[in-house]
C-alpha cells in the first residue's frame, strides 16, 4: 500500500513541480525499482538452494550493533572466482545486479548465463550492464539473453548508432560528431546479490578470467565482501541502470532485428551452455556447502574500515579527452598517503602529463618513496599499442620517476601457483578463439599482440595498489590515461594491514626473478649513449615519428647465487644479465614492428 501512495503522490509533484525539477523526482523512482527488488520480491523457496555457508555472516554483518564489520577475500585464482560468483548465483533470494565491461559467448561466459536464467525463474531479479564497444558475431546470444525470461534484464552502456554492432561506416558517422561520447566507455565490475554479497575488481565474463584459456589466462584479482558496504554498490549500479545513456538490448535495432529472423530456440538447451570439459568438478563444487565453507567462508577477513569508490555515468563533463573523476581524484588521493612504499599491479603503464605531474610531486614531498611496479612484458600482454607507450615512457619511469618495474614472463615459474588449473602443452578449454559480446577499444581491429606468447600463459589484468602494508586499492582501474580521463572506473579501498600485505606478498611473488624480468638501464659505451640518448630524447617528444633505435632501456634476469638490486644500485650489472628488450618475442623484425607501432605517437595517447 506504501508503494502506491508513493507513486501516486509522485505523480502528482509531477504536475506540479517545473521540469527543471524533475531529476530529483526521477531519483525517487529510482528508489522505489531498488525497494521492489529488494525487499518485496517474493521467492519460491522450493526451487531455492539450500542455505549457504555465507549466510551466517550476513547475518552478523548486518546486525544493528555491526554496521562496520564486514567480512572479505581476496579472489586471486580464477577458478575460486568463477566458483563464488556460481555459488552465489544459484544462492540469490532476491535480487543479482552485475555490471561488467565484456561478455564472451564461451564456456564461461554461457555457464553464467545459464546460472543467471535458472536463478531468474526462481524468481529472482537479475539485471545485467554491459559496455557496448563491438558485437563480435554473437548478437544471437544477446538476443537471447535480453528476452530469455521476464525477470532478466540486459541494458547496454552507451550505443553507438543505436546498436549492439554498428559497421565500420556508421562508427566513422559516430565519431565524426560526437568522438568524445564514442570513446568514453563503462569499464566497472560489479557483481550484486541480494544487496547483502558482492564481488568487485578486474574480471570480466570470458575464460581468460577465470583460468580456462587454452593460450591466453589473465593474473587477476577481485575482492568478495559481506556487509553493509555492498549497499554503495548497489547505489552505484543504480546511478547507471537508470542513466539515460544505458539502454534495453532488446530496443536496439540490430537486436530487434536477430529477434525477428533468427530462431534463437537452441539456447535454452542446457547442452548449449554447459561445457562439461571446461567447467568440470566446479559445476557440484558451487554447490558444495564443505567447499565453500574451507575454500572461501574460512579464510575470509574481518574488516572495518573500507570504502568504495565509483564514478558517477559518463566519467566528467570534458568535452575533451581529458578530465580527471572521482576515481582518479580518490586514486591521486589515496596515493598521496604512502609515506615508504607504494606497491602496484597493473597490465598497462602508460602515463599521461597530469599523472606524471602528479607521481613527480609525490616524489618531490617524499624522496625516499619506493615505487615497486608489476607489469605485462611484451610476450604476455594482450595489448601493443599499451606496451608500445609504456615502453616509450620507460626512461621517463626509470630517470625522473625512479619506478622499479618488474614485466611478467608469459611462463612464470610459479604459474602452477598462480593458475592451479594450468596443464603444460593441454588445450582442455577453449576448443576456438571466444566470440566477445563487447571488446576492448579499437576502431577496425581486435587490439591483438601478434606477438604474444602461444603456449599457454599469464597475462597480468590486476588492477592494485598496495601503500606502506597499512592499506590496499582493489579494482578496474589501470594506471593508463584511460582509466585516468575516459573509462567510468570502480574500486574498493580496504584499511586493514593483514589484507594489505596479503595482496602486497602475492604481487611481490608475481615480481620474483622466476617469474618477471627486470627492467633497468641498460649499460652503454660512455660516448655513444650521450649521443643516442639526446637523439632519443629529441623524438621521443615528437607526436608522429618515433623510430629512434637505440634504447634507454632493457630487460635483465638475475645472475645464479646473486642477490636483488634495485636497477640505480652501483653492482646491478654484476648482478643482473642483459636479456634483450623483449626476450621471448625472438625475431628482430617483431622490434621493428613495436617501433613502427609508435608512429601513431602524441595523438593516440589519450586514448590507451
Amino acid at each position: 500500500m506504501r508503494k502506491y501512495i508513493l507513486t501516486f503522490t509522485i505523480f502528482i509533484l509531477t504536475l506540479l513541480i517545473p521540469s527543471k525539477s524533475h531529476a530529483l523526482l526521477d531519483l525517487w523512482f529510482h528508489k522505489m525499482e531498488l525497494y521492489d527488488t529488494i525487499e518485496n520480491l517474493h521467492i519460491n523457496e522450493a526451487l531455492s538452494y539450500p542455505e549457504s555457508p555465507f549466510d551466517p555472516l550476513v547475518q552478523e554483518t548486518f546486525a544493528m550493533d555491526n554496521l562496520k564489520k564486514h567480512y572479505l577475500y581476496v579472489l586471486d585464482i580464477g577458478d575460486e572466482a568463477l566458483s563464488s560468483r556460481i555459488h552465489l548465483i544459484r544462492n540469490a533470494k532476491k535480487a543479482i545486479y552485475i555490471q561488467t565491461f565484456i561478455w564472451a559467448n564461451d564456456e564461461a561466459g554461457r555457464y553464467v548465463a545459464y546460472e543467471l536464467m535458472q536463478a531468474a525463474k526462481r524468481g529472482v531479479k537479475v539485471k545485467i550492464i554491459v559496455d557496448q564497444w563491438r558485437l563480435d558475431k554473437v548478437k544471437e546470444l544477446a538476443a537471447f539473453m535480453a528476452t530469455a525470461h521476464p525477470n532478466m534484464e540486459l541494458k547496454v552502456y552507451s550505443p553507438n548508432a543505436n546498436q549492439v554492432s554498428p559497421s565500420k561506416l556508421r562508427l566513422l558517422g559516430e565519431l565524426s560528431v560526437k568522438f568524445k561520447q564514442v570513446n568514453q566507455r563503462m569499464h566497472n565490475k560489479i557483481f550484486i546479490v541480494d544487496d547483502k554479497v558482492a564481488i568487485t575488481g578486474g574480471r570480466n565474463y570470458e575464460n581468460d578470467y577465470y583460468d580456462r584459456g587454452a593460450t591466453r589466462n589473465f593474473k587477476d584479482r577481485d575482492v568478495l565482501v559481506v556487509g553493509p558496504i555492498v549497499k554503495d554498490m548497489t547505489s552505484s549500479f543504480m546511478q547507471y541502470w537508470a542513466y539515460k545513456m544505458t539502454v534495453e538490448a532488446k530496443d536496439l535495432v540490430d537486436v530487434q532485428a536477430t529477434l525477428k529472423d533468427v530462431d534463437l530456440t537452441k539456447y535454452s538447451e542446457d547442452t548449449e551452455f554447459i561445457q562439461g570439459d571446461v567447467i568440470g568438478a566446479l559445476h557440484e563444487q558451487a554447490s558444495d556447502p564443505e567447499y565453500i565453507q574451507q575454500t572461501f567462508v574460512d579464510r575470509m577477513y574481518k574488516v572495518n574500515q573500507l570504502r568504495f569508490v565509483y564514478d558517477s555515468p559518463g566519467k566528467n563533463n570534458s568535452l575533451g579527452l581529458s578530465g580527471f573523476s572521482a576515481s582518479t581524484a580518490e586514486l591521486v588521493k589515496f596515493l598521496e598517503g604512502a609515506k615508504e612504499k607504494i606497491v602496484i599491479q597493473t597490465p598497462y603503464l602508460v602515463l599521461d602529463k597530469s599523472m606524471i605531474k602528479t607521481i613527480k610531486k609525490l616524489r618531490k614531498k617524499n624522496k625516499n618513496l619506493d615505487f615497486l611496479i608489476s607489469s605485462n612484458s611484451l610476450a604476455a600482454t594482450d595489448s601493443i599499442y599499451a606496451y608500445s607507450f609504456a615502453f616509450k615512457q620507460k626512461k621517463i619511469f626509470l630517470e625522473d620517476l625512479r619506478f622499479r618495474i618488474f614485466e611478467l614472463r608469459p611462463v612464470p615459474a610459479d604459474i602452477k601457483a598462480m593458475m592451479p588449473l594450468y596443464t603444460k602443452g593441454e588445450e582442455a578449454f577453449e576448443k576456438s578463439q571466444p566470440q566477445r559480446l563487447w571488446s576492448s577499444l579499437n576502431l577496425f581491429d581486435k587490439d591483438e599482440n601478434k606477438m604474444e606468447s602461444r603456449e599457454k600463459h599469464m597475462c597480468i589484468h590486476a588492477k592494485s595498489f598496495v601503500l606502506d602494508d597499512k592499506s590496499v586499492w582493489i579494482g578496474s582501474f589501470n594506471f593508463d590515461p584511460r582509466s585516468t580521463h575516459l573509462n567510468t572506473e570502480v574500486a574498493l579501498l580496504i584499511y586493514d594491514p593483514d589484507v594489505a600485505q596479503a595482496v602486497k606478498k602475492n604481487i611481490l611473488r608475481d615480481m620474483a626473478p622466476q617469474n618477471s624480468w627486470t627492467i633497468g638501464k641498460k649499460k652503454q659505451v660512455p660516448v655513444l649513449s650521450t649521443f643516442t640518448n639526446t637523439l632519443g630524447d629529441i623524438v621521443r617528444q615528437l607526436p608522429l615519428v618515433d623510430l629512434w633505435p637505440f634504447r634507454y632501456t632493457s630487460s635483465f634476469d638475475l645472475k645464479e647465487d646473486k642477490e636483488q638490486v634495485p636497477f640505480y644500485n652501483n653492482a646491478f650489472y654484476d648482478h643482473y644479465d642483459d636479456v634483450g628488450a623483449f626476450p621471448d618475442v625472438g625475431l628482430s623484425v617483431k622490434e621493428v614492428q613495436i617501433e613502427l607501432l609508435k608512429t601513431i605517437g602524441g595523438f593516440a595517447e589519450p586514448l590507451i
